[in-house]
C-alpha cells in the first residue's frame, strides 16, 4: 500500500491538472499545454511505483530517499497550482476593475492587491514546469536503477513463522505487563459466562516485543497450571484459511486430522477437545 499522504497529493495534484480552471489559464495566458501533459505523463510514471517504493523504503534506505524526492516534486507542483489559481483570481479582479471606474471598486481592487500578487514576475510559469519535468526526469531514471516495478509491486518476504519456545534470558523490561496480562488470563473462570471466548489482542510496531511477550505468557508457570489444554498457532500474514488454521490447532493439542476434513468436523473435533 503506498504511503497515505503522497498517494493521497498525488491524487489531488492529478485532478487539479486536469481541471477545467487550469486549463482556461492556460489558453488566457496562451501557455503551452503540451509542457503541461508532458509533466503528468512523467508524474504518471513515477506514481505507478508507488507502491513497490513502499514495500521496499523499510529495507533500502535508496529507495527512503527516492520517495523524499517524489514528494518534494509533489510540493512544489502543489505550489504552483496554488500560484495559478492566485494569479488566475487576480486577473478576474483586474478585469473587474476596468469594467466599473467607480470609486468605490477602485478602492476594493487596492485593498485586494495587497495580498494578491502576480506570483510569475521573477520566473515564468514554463520555466517552473520545465524545471519540475527535468527533475521527475531524473526521478524516474533512478526508479530503473533502483529496480522499482510498476504496478502493486514486489510483496515483502514472508515472515517465518513463530513458535511458543522463548529463551527469557534475553527478554528484558516486560515483567509489569507480563505479570497484569497473567491476571487477566487466569481471571477467565470468574468473568466469562456460557460459552463466550476471551480474547486478549496485542498490538505495537513492528519488533517492539509482541510475539516476545506471548511466548512468556505462554510458558508462564501459573499460566501452565490453569490451563489443561494449550496450543500455539502462528497464522501468517498471507492468506490463511480458517480450515487450516483449524487443523494447527488440532495437531497441537495431539488431535489426529485428515486432509478431506471439513470445516463442519474440524470444529467438532476442536469442540470435543
Amino acid at each position: 500500500m503506498a504511503d497515505a499522504l503522497l498517494s493521497a497529493s498525488l491524487q489531488v495534484l492529478f485532478y487539479r491538472l486536469a481541471s477545467a480552471e487550469l486549463i482556461n489559464f492556460i489558453r488566457a495566458q496562451k501557455l503551452s499545454h503540451e509542457l503541461l501533459t508532458n509533466f503528468k505523463r512523467k508524474l504518471l510514471v513515477v506514481h505507478k511505483a508507488l507502491n513497490d517504493a513502499e514495500m521496499k523504503q523499510f529495507s533500502d534506505p535508496l529507495v527512503k530517499d527516492w520517495l523524499v524526492q517524489v514528494k518534494d516534486v509533489v510540493y512544489h507542483a502543489e505550489d504552483l497550482l496554488d500560484e495559478i489559481a492566485t494569479d488566475a483570481l487576480r486577473s478576474q479582479i483586474e478585469a473587474a476593475d476596468s469594467q466599473d471606474s467607480g470609486t468605490h471598486q477602485v478602492w476594493n481592487w487596492k485593498k485586494v492587491s495587497a495580498w494578491v500578487k502576480a506570483p510569475f514576475a521573477s520566473q515564468s510559469m514554463e520555466s517552473r514546469v520545465k524545471g519540475l519535468i527535468s527533475l521527475l526526469e531524473n526521478i524516474a531514471q533512478e526508479k530503473v536503477e533502483l529496480g522499482l516495478k510498476e504496478g502493486e509491486g514486489e510483496k515483502l518476504s514472508p515472515r517465518s513463522p513463530s513458535t511458543s519456545l522463548v529463551d527469557e534470558s534475553f527478554v528484558y523490561g516486560r515483567n509489569e505487563i507480563k505479570e497484569e496480562m497473567v491476571k487477566w488470563l487466569l481471571s477467565d473462570k470468574e468473568n466469562a459466562t456460557g460459552n463466550n471466548i476471551d480474547v486478549i489482542s496485542i498490538m505495537g510496531m513492528g519488533g517492539s516485543g509482541k510475539t516476545t511477550l506471548a511466548q512468556l505468557l505462554y510458558n508462564h508457570d501459573r499460566v501452565k497450571q490453569h490451563f489443561h489444554l494449550k496450543a500455539w498457532v502462528c497464522v501468517s500474514t498471507e492468506f490463511f484459511l480458517i480450515e487450516e488454521v483449524t487443523k494447527s490447532f488440532l495437531k497441537e493439542i495431539g488431535s489426529e486430522t485428515k486432509s478431506d476434513d471439513t470445516l463442519n468436523l474440524l470444529q467438532l473435533n476442536s469442540k470435543r477437545a
